[in-house]
């Protein structure tokens, strides 16, 4: 998968984009809310995986490189999986490099994200989950007009510890 918004080019992650999901993964900051902060190592594994053919079975990832059509700055990376193909279900996950926060490029890259999937993929619903306290990431989620369907407690293993997550959806129909 490949499309473009006005500000970024979004394409799958290549073996080249290892430097930079390093220096995006390692960062304790934007790792708080999603797992430990990456090795070299894990970097490795996750653009090996990338870069495997997608066969778009229940829970194998695609993950794609957020880029700046300016100047080829690595912005992020998006992710998809089918939770649940037989029903039409799919998952989404972002997540920016630090520099890149707050300056309107998850939004930008997940509205054009989310009804390519639909389209794509023929789904019914998107699902998202965060931690509770990843304020940015939900008040995300509700700007693409995705609902609130419920606190999942200890839903995520992060820093040690356990975490409650929300669980967000949005139906095809819904979509504006």
């Amino acid at each position: 998968m490949r499309f473009e918004t006005a500000r970024l080019i979004v394409r799958p992650l290549q073996k080249c984009d290892l430097a930079d999901v390093y220096q995006s993964r390692k960062n304790p900051d934007t790792s708080k809310y999603i797992g430990d902060p990456a090795t070299i190592e894990d970097a490795r594994q996750r653009i090996e995986e990338a870069t495997q053919p997608w066969q778009g079975v229940d829970h194998q990832k695609l993950m794609l490189a957020i880029r700046c059509k300016t100047t080829d700055l690595f912005i992020g990376e998006l992710l998809f999986k089918f939770t649940q193909k037989h029903c039409h279900i799919g998952e989404i996950g972002y997540r920016l490099s630090p520099q890149h926060l707050g300056k309107g490029y998850a939004f930008e890259a997940t509205s054009t994200f989310v009804p390519h999937l639909f389209d794509q993929f023929e789904l019914n619903k998107v699902i998202a989950v965060c931690a509770i306290n990843n304020v940015s990431s939900w008040r995300l989620m509700e700007k693409l007009g995705m609902r609130r369907e419920g606190e999942l407690r200890d839903n995520m293993y992060l820093q040690g510890n356990y975490h409650n997550s929300f669980l967000y959806s949005i139906l095809r129909r819904e979509l504006q």
